[in-house]
């Protein structure tokens, strides 16, 4: 389960944007950007979130999920499409798997809410 993981890198990140900007009030709430071909289970990573937090400085800071859709560009023909929503098959020229993925495979920091 590398969610566990992503949550411990989120954290040093948090604890890196604190320090930098000499933030002292606590950290209300993180949305997190998760793609929905970042083979991230988000279920998971709330769960671990849950776990990970209770022993920080964290402890009462809220997590947010935002799904961002997997977007791809046909091989073929050049179209831009929602890739799950489209099952891999470009909308245009109808041709399937011969795409390059250009976004929904990222997880980032995109708020930090503090006190």
């Amino acid at each position: 389960m590398h969610e566990m993981g992503i949550v411990y890198g989120m954290f040093d990140t948090l604890r890196d944007i604190i320090k930098q900007n000499e933030i002292s009030s606590p950290l209300l709430s993180v949305t997190l950007e998760v793609g929905e071909a970042s083979m991230v289970v988000s279920s998971y990573l709330e769960e671990c979130f849950e776990i990970a937090k209770k022993e920080t400085e964290f402890k009462d800071t809220k997590l947010k999920l935002v799904n961002i859709p997997c977007k791809g560009k046909c091989l073929n023909c050049g179209e831009v499409f929602l890739v799950k929503e489209n099952d891999r098959t470009c909308p245009k020229c109808h041709s399937n798997d011969n795409f390059v993925p250009i976004s929904g495979m990222d997880i980032n920091i995109a708020e930090v809410d503090f006190e």
